[in-house]
């Protein structure tokens, strides 16, 4: 590192600078000393423990600043460790059994700096992130306190909660000074978070017990009971269940409650039944510390057994709903699109395959479909702007309830903003190109290629026809019908959908269609125009289907968006939109997701032709607004993406795949230069 870089980050983040340089020197003599609890036996812990200490300083010291960095990491390990000792010296004193043991051993441990730094950290942070960061870190620190059960243990989990209310006081007195900012309120704890976090604390503790010496946790005679392949196997069936339930699966619902029956029985044959039987069980003549132990054992069993109850009481919670695409809802669907504001796509919302949820309060409504675990939100929710952050989090809770993710998809920038505010992960998906129509006019050098389609288009006789589908003759529908289908016959892959029409999503009374007519009556072209509405008004249209017939004048696409955008004008409206690009990569975008989508873009060029869309999308000098993709975590994108991959190409199978491989061998071999023959 230049000498420049390490000044800059020092004068940035001394704190975080210190403790990394300090961490090796720190690692080397307290190995050396074997005289604390993160090192004697384990060395690997000890490097995760020194790097989870320098990112949580970097952490903390990017939100309150070093000085409060440096209070917060010496004085809450330090309050901890004081309050820990208190702790086992009254104990000791008065006999109790895991104070007595505690007795003597060293209490500080470099992990308890990182959990209280990151705890502090946590109160920074946004809703989604701050819950899940206090989930884990909590569900570590309480998993190693009642199954590990040393002194460090206790110190830690104090210091945790030190640095997690100093953290939170920091917070509330700076928003408190700034008016303008107010911290958001925790949503309420999930059931299936709170059961997933309890199942992996079972079977983490119970891996535990294998690995630390001496344990001796109020749970840590799970292992007593059982041999330690037993408890292997315990504690790899209680994480796997812990990851389907979260996942939504009924199998991890059964195979908790399987693994927690058969838990129950064991420890209470073990600890209860025959020590009962064999009376084996004094009260008297005993002292604290005895008496503490046999308590202990006799209700070992009433752990698992009160998890056993939850996850039966909580099954139908648990279990991922199954989904139904209903238009049961559809007509309020409709209503809500033209009393609120859904943006220009909303109205993909009301189409076959998707599903509508309800706003309980009657705010508002949201279109989604689900594909695998995952609701994909069809564009923005259908509700007025001052409602919509109480919408989504509505949605958000009903996926929670149902075992989905929540992935807003193709969404426009307010919603990107509220969720962006709560920690969510935004990835650009595409550029959606807009017409304002009040000031467009076909003069212009930029505007040369609508001139010429337009008037070739008088030349030959060719008229722009605006209609319904069900307005047309029999022959005008069939000769809409064939266009659509050869066009989606010359794919490669199999035609998108989702967010992208074909033929059934014309027959819709609300779905307006500009034709291109010859004089003679025969269709050649069929654009279709989705209404866009904000608050009860029709505003503008936006383009969905676009089809030219194999005998359709060369720039009949040019000859009907232009028609279209001046009779928007004549009828008072305000915007077209040409609908989104995929993979169009806007300012917005990193230069990794840029490059990914360029690349992705270019893959799918023979079969889709994105990157020819968005060309021929410039001619008409239409603004781009950036279109999102909205996770909860950039760890489920991959999940999302398969999910995505569902909705838009269900029927995709490898045979298309290698269609896709051979047009860009044709297209390269079309693309490379035949050499010349040599001269003789």
């Amino acid at each position: 590192m230049a000498p420049e870089t390490l000044i800059a980050h020092l004068r940035r983040s001394p704190v975080t600078v210190a403790v990394a340089v300090a961490a090796p020197v720190l690692l080397v003599t307290a190995r050396m000393a074997h005289a604390e609890p993160d090192f004697p036996h384990h060395p690997p812990v000890a490097v995760v423990a020194l790097v989870a200490v320098v990112f949580a300083a970097g952490l903390a010291e990017r939100s309150f600043g070093s000085l409060r960095t440096l209070l917060i990491g010496v004085a809450a390990p330090v309050a901890a460790v004081l309050v820990t000792l208190l702790t086992v010296t009254l104990g000791a004193a008065m006999g109790e059994a895991h104070a007595e043991f505690a007795a003597g051993q060293p209490l500080f441990a470099p992990s308890m700096v990182a959990t209280a730094l990151l705890g502090a950290a946590s109160a920074a942070m946004p809703v989604q992130r701050r819950r899940r960061t206090r989930t884990v870190l909590w569900t570590v620190v309480l998993t190693l306190v009642l199954f590990a059960g040393h002194g460090s243990d206790l110190a830690r989990a104090l210091a945790t909660l030190f640095g997690t209310a100093a953290g939170a006081l920091v917070v509330h007195r700076a928003s408190r000074s700034d008016r303008t900012t107010r911290p958001a309120a925790d949503a309420p704890w999930n059931p299936r978070t709170l059961v997933v976090a309890t199942l992996v604390a079972l079977g983490a503790g119970t891996l535990v017990t294998l690995v630390v010496p001496e344990p001796d946790g109020v749970l840590s005679p799970f292992a007593d009971a059982m041999s330690d392949r037993a408890v292997l196997v315990v504690g790899l069936l209680l994480l796997g269940s812990a990851w389907l339930v979260q996942r939504g699966r009924r199998a991890g619902v059964v195979l908790a409650a399987g693994v927690l029956l058969t838990l129950t029985a064991v420890l209470s044959d073990v600890f209860l039944i025959e020590p009962m039987t064999d009376d084996a069980v004094q009260w008297q003549g005993l002292g604290v510390d005895a008496v503490e132990w046999q308590v202990t054992l006799l209700g070992a069993w009433i752990v698992p057994a009160g998890v056993l109850l939850a996850v039966v009481a909580l099954r139908g919670r648990l279990v991922r709903a199954r989904f139904r695409a209903s238009s049961a809802c559809a007509e309020d669907f409709r209503g809500m699109l033209r009393s609120g504001d859904a943006g220009s796509l909303g109205h993909m919302g009301t189409w076959q395959g998707n599903a509508t949820w309800a706003d309980p309060a009657g705010r508002g409504a949201v279109a989604y479909r689900v594909c695998g675990d995952v609701a994909l939100t069809v564009s923005d929710p259908a509700c007025a702007a001052e409602d919509r952050a109480a919408v989504i989090d509505a949605f958000t809770a009903f996926c929670a309830r149902q075992g989905w993710i929540p992935a807003f998809t193709t969404v426009h920038e307010p919603v990107r903003e509220l969720l962006a505010a709560q920690g969510w992960t935004a990835l650009p998906v595409g550029v959606e190109s807009v017409l304002d129509v009040t000031t467009f006019d076909l003069r212009g050098k930029k505007r040369q290629d609508l001139r010429t389609a337009s008037n070739r288009a008088d030349r030959e006789g060719l008229r722009d026809e605006w209609t319904t589908f069900g307005a047309l003759d029999d022959a005008q529908r069939a000769e809409v019908e064939t266009i659509c289908a050869r066009w989606a016959a010359d794919r490669r892959l199999p035609e998108m959908g989702f967010t992208l029409g074909g033929l059934r999503e014309l027959d819709d009374p609300a779905v307006r269609l500009l034709l291109a007519v010859t004089a003679e009556g025969h269709v050649t072209a069929v654009t279709s125009w989705l209404p866009v509405y904000e608050h009860g008004s029709l505003v503008g249209y936006t383009l969905d289907v676009m089809r030219r017939g194999d005998d359709g004048m060369p720039g009949v696409m040019e000859f009907l968006i232009a028609r279209t955008a001046l009779r928007a004008r004549e009828a008072g409206l305000t915007t077209i939109s040409l609908s989104g690009t995929p993979l169009a990569v806007h300012d917005d975008a990193g230069p990794l997701v840029a490059r990914g989508s360029k690349l992705l873009a270019r893959l799918l060029e023979p079969a889709y032709g994105f990157r020819s869309l968005q060309r021929f999308k410039e001619k008409f000098g239409a603004r781009h607004e950036p279109l999102w993709l909205v996770v909860p975590s950039a760890v489920q994108v991959p999940r999302v993406a398969r999910a995505l991959t569902s909705a838009y190409v269900p029927g995709l199978r490898p045979k298309h795949l290698w269609a896709l491989r051979q047009a860009h061998t044709a297209t390269t071999t079309q693309a490379t230069p035949v050499p010349a023959a040599p001269r003789p």
